[in-house]
């Protein structure tokens, strides 16, 4: 393993460890779910329990936008095509969560609730669901006409918060590639921070999700990760370096700054600095696993309503990695493909 790689030279190589590091963060999304939806046990989260003060949902989500910031960042320079980009995008988040949707709504809504067929189809809620949802905004619908009631939660797929502020990264990727901010770092860097200066002193309220400003906070810092992939490089003993500097942080003011640093770098020594077996050849399944194990979580419980939440843990992660690896397979790579039949550009011509 070398002492220090650079971003930029683990990005060309073009092998690396970011679907582990996806599928790692889908699974510690419903590992954190799991005191939630299922509160038995004695069993305590650990990350909590460690004194790190943010659970490990949070970290995992986390997790997830500062790749996104990396990854979408370089997908825009390497295709600065507005319409090809958001087509993308489009095809990469729309269709499995579209399915997810109808299969709650449509299956296992009237099939898990506590009203009647007749009078679940009569609700609007039911239908609802479906397009409020669709709809990406910040006012979700999280519960379906008398599912999953009697639990400890009746949301039916609280995992799902995070998307519209996705979508939101994707078009602030747009507007500042689009403009040719995208591609200089240091007018990057500064209109990044002018926006954090303006959220600080406007004089104004900004109807602003609290958890969205720290998501996009992650998000930017992949962007500009992306942005200086060849000012900065990992290793080992960095990370272990930054850990400890964190760590020795606890309870300070500057701690949850220094954290988001950690886990930046965290990511970034995962995907690069660590050999780990190829998995790429089966596929994707991480969208999926985030989208399926909280009504996995939920289901299990149905089923099994006073087990502890290590075992809805266990059990939610193994059908919802078969899951993700079936809508990968069955839905996600083949609407991908549909992205050639959509092209304002015409194919090359192979001879």
């Amino acid at each position: 393993m070398p002492r220090s790689i650079l971003v930029a030279d683990g990005l060309a190589r073009r092998q690396d460890n970011f679907l582990w590091v996806r599928i790692v963060a889908a699974i510690l999304v419903i590992y954190g779910h799991s005191f939630h939806i299922a509160p038995n046990g004695i069993a305590k989260e650990v990350f909590v329990s460690m004194g790190w003060n943010i659970y490990s949902g949070d970290i995992a989500v986390n997790m997830f936008f500062v790749i996104s910031g990396f990854m979408i960042a370089g997908s825009f320079v390497r295709q600065p095509d507005l319409w090809e980009f958001m087509k993308a995008r489009f095809l990469r988040v729309f269709p499995a969560f579209f399915v997810c949707l109808m299969i709650l709504a449509f299956i296992v809504g009237p099939l898990t609730s506590s009203l009647s067929p007749a009078s679940y189809f009569q609700s609007k809620e039911t239908f609802s669901y479906i397009y409020q949802n669709l709809a990406f905004s910040s006012a979700m619908q999280f519960t379906l006409p008398g599912v999953f009631e009697g639990g400890a939660v009746n949301v039916v797929n609280g995992s799902i918060w995070t998307l519209p502020a996705e979508f939101r990264m994707y078009v602030f990727v747009a507007i500042i590639g689009s403009l040719g901010i995208l591609n200089q770092r240091w007018g990057l860097l500064g209109f990044i921070l002018a926006l954090v200066l303006l959220g600080m002193i406007a004089p104004w309220d900004l109807p602003l999700h609290p958890d969205w400003v720290r998501l996009a906070g992650y998000f930017a810092i992949g962007v500009l990760i992306f942005a200086f992939k060849d000012k900065l490089s990992v290793s080992t003993s960095g990370m272990v370096a930054i850990a400890f500097a964190t760590y020795l942080c606890r309870g300070l003011d500057v701690y949850l700054y220094m954290f988001a640093f950690a886990l930046s770098y965290f990511c970034f020594w995962f995907a690069y600095a660590l050999r780990l077996p190829r998995i790429e050849g089966w596929g994707d399944p991480s969208y999926a696993i985030y989208l399926w194990g909280w009504p996995t979580q939920q289901l299990f419980v149905r089923l099994f309503p006073g087990e502890t939440s290590t075992v809805n843990f266990l059990l939610s992660t193994a059908v919802a990695v078969g899951v993700g690896y079936l809508s990968w397979h069955v839905i996600e790579k083949p609407c991908l493909q549909l992205k050639h039949f959509f092209s304002r550009k015409s194919p090359a011509v192979v001879e």
